[in-house]
């Protein structure tokens, strides 16, 4: 539910306010001095910030400035509210960082409309800024691998593809999968430039969704008779299946590599399960995908 900090000495008009956009059913408070405004920003991280030019102690221009000055608020969208008209005050708000202005008194059409479009690019700008961050992880796993480019034909991309395909997974989910798939296992990365593998899956700590992908890339490093306690973190991330699936089909394309024969790695995979926990959904999906092969290959 978005966050709007509404910031007012006129405590009658914010409190009007919040009772407004908590029918519209944002989350509001209300803060009536620079300073608080500052400090609650910092530490709620509203999505917006409606907020009065014209405060006691610290002014709306003031506040606005030191809110695009640091990096933990820049972020946040501010609509400065004033009762000037005047060109000039408003020139001002937008040089210390306004995204948009109000004049009192408000038109509460006018704050909807306002708030939705600025909520909107957010939600924009939060998608760009994390496909730019997976890109540069993404890249630097690469340059740590000498340059190695991630081969879409790999058997476990493969796999992973046609198991999300037949069990029909919700596309969050099947994202998630298809992401942890493609990325090196840190323990290859580790081999190869003498980091440490806790080094390697710490380059996820700069993404949003390094939240699921951390526990997911430390279950997967982890022995595989032995990654009890990453389970629960996965569970609440909502991401266990994608990671149970990933583990499967890693350990199917090793063991396909080593000994060659389809049949014989099943049952390798069959005997373990019991102590390895496989996720027995993804086992008998896995089953059915390679009888399928085998009739299609007897067939051609």
């Amino acid at each position: 539910m978005p966050k709007i900090l509404v910031v007012d000495d006129n405590e009658q008009l914010s409190s009007m306010l919040k009772d407004v956009l908590e029918s519209w059913g944002y989350t509001a408070q209300i803060a009536t001095e620079g300073r608080a405004c500052l400090e609650i920003a910092r530490r709620e991280q509203p999505d917006i910030i409606l907020l009065d030019i014209m405060l006691p102690g610290l002014s709306g221009y003031e506040v606005c400035s030191e809110l695009k000055r640091s990096a933990a608020t820049q972020s946040i969208a501010v609509i400065m509210m004033t009762a000037l008209e005047d060109l000039e005050s408003r020139i001002h708000g937008y040089k210390v960082g306004a995204d948009n202005f109000l004049i009192k008194p408000i038109n509460y059409n006018e704050v909807k409309a306002i708030i939705e479009k600025l909520l909107k690019d957010k939600q924009y700008r939060d998608k760009l800024e994390e496909s730019c961050n997976v890109a540069k992880t993404l890249q630097t796993f690469e340059q740590l691998l000498l340059g190695q480019p991630t081969n879409i034909n790999a058997p476990n991309m493969v796999y992973c593809k046609k198991l999300l395909e037949s069990l029909n997974w919700d596309d969050a989910t099947a994202k998630k999968a298809l992401t942890a798939v493609m990325l090196p296992p840190p323990a290859e990365v580790a081999e190869r430039t003498g980091l440490s593998t806790d080094q390697i899956i710490h380059l996820t700590d700069s993404l949003k969704m390094g939240r699921w992908l951390k526990p997911m890339l430390q279950f997967l490093n982890a022995p595989v008779d032995n990654n009890d306690e990453y389970r629960a973190e996965l569970e609440k991330q909502d991401c266990l299946n994608a990671a149970e699936l990933v583990l499967l089909v890693n350990r199917y394309t090793t063991l396909l590599k080593e000994k060659q024969d389809r049949e014989l790695t099943f049952s390798i995979l069959k005997r373990e399960s019991s102590v390895n926990k496989y996720n027995k959904e993804v086992l008998k999906h896995l089953e059915e995908i390679l009888r399928a092969e085998k009739i299609l290959e007897s067939i051609r």
